[in-house]
């Protein structure tokens, strides 16, 4: 008989399929002082990697580039026999690449605002002007669904 941790698990199709739809991800970096530095942020999934953008000189941006390793956390519900969630550490990336935020400022776009890239694309190519990429590798994940109990 499995245990209880392994009997809540998310699947792999299930892993796939929660990360790909929920909004929000809790974005985790250490700080210059070595305390957590936690922010939410929206993201779009692209080759299966959460990737995120964000302006250059933010303190996540300078925390990474000191210290890539963080984490993400994605979660929902409300009742204890609702909750479920992912929890993965791993490193960051930093890439100043307009192409790639722009991927991302459209596909986030599309999945926020229901839009098309070409009702987005304008604004989106205008907001990504002082943007760099984040992308998160994962080396841990954890998951949980407490409505399979």
């Amino acid at each position: 008989m499995a245990n209880a941790r392994a009997r809540i698990r998310l699947t792999d199709e299930e892993l796939i399929e929660y990360i790909d739809t929920q909004k929000t991800v809790i974005m985790g970096t250490i700080n210059h002082d070595g305390y957590p530095h936690l922010v939410p942020m929206w993201y779009a999934v692209i080759d299966g990697l959460i990737h995120m953008h964000t302006y250059g000189k933010s303190q996540k941006v300078k925390n990474i580039e000191r210290e890539p390793r963080g984490s993400v956390l994605i979660e929902d519900g409300v009742a204890y026999n609702e909750l479920r969630g992912v929890y993965m550490r791993g490193r960051y990336e930093i890439r100043d690449d307009q192409d790639l935020c722009y991927r991302i400022g459209v596909k986030s776009a599309a999945k926020y605002q229901g839009l098309s890239e070409e009702q987005a694309g304008p604004g989106v190519r205008l907001a990504v002007r002082k943007r760099v990429a984040m992308i998160f590798r994962p080396e841990k994940i954890s998951s949980w669904d407490h409505r399979k109990i």
